[in-house]
């Protein structure tokens, strides 16, 4: 059964008007692939976070109240569910790995780089993006 933007899966209430639609849009599609639908909706909301993500926009409505039931990490670990990239130094000769537009790692040898930024996205159980010399993500790695 194909969604609409005003006929959806439950699971995808609490997501903003925004990402909901591009869970929307990824599922019909899954859909029209072949996909069950289960499996389309957990895919299709995955990805429209990561969308959300990479463009910092909002994923889900603002909690008016009550708990959540989830784990909340403590604040050393925190990283307000933003990316970390790993590009190149524009510059310096080297790489850097930034998140929220701050660095958090520098070096010349990129391993080095994405060893730290792999260290801190696992406690901040967070998304890491590398990026190649050209600034294209080339791999994509969600601890969360």
């Amino acid at each position: 059964m194909p969604w609409t933007y005003d006929d959806y899966p439950t699971s995808m209430k609490n997501l903003t008007a925004e990402v909901r639609r591009k869970a929307i849009d990824i599922a019909n599609a899954l859909l029209d692939d072949g996909y069950e639908e289960g499996r389309a909706i957990a895919i299709a909301t995955a990805q429209a976070k990561k969308w959300a993500k990479r463009r910092d926009k909002q994923i889900a409505k603002k909690n008016t109240g009550g708990s959540t039931g989830q784990a909340v990490a403590p604040e050393s670990e925190k990283g307000d569910g933003e990316s970390i990239h790993v590009v190149p130094d524009p510059k310096r000769e080297g790489w850097i790995a930034t998140q929220k537009q701050k660095r958090i790692a520098q070096g010349k040898e990129k391993a080095d780089v994405i060893n730290k930024a792999q260290e801190k996205a696992k406690a901040q159980k967070t998304e890491l993006c590398i990026h190649n010399e050209q600034g294209k993500v080339i791999e994509e790695k969600d601890y969360s």
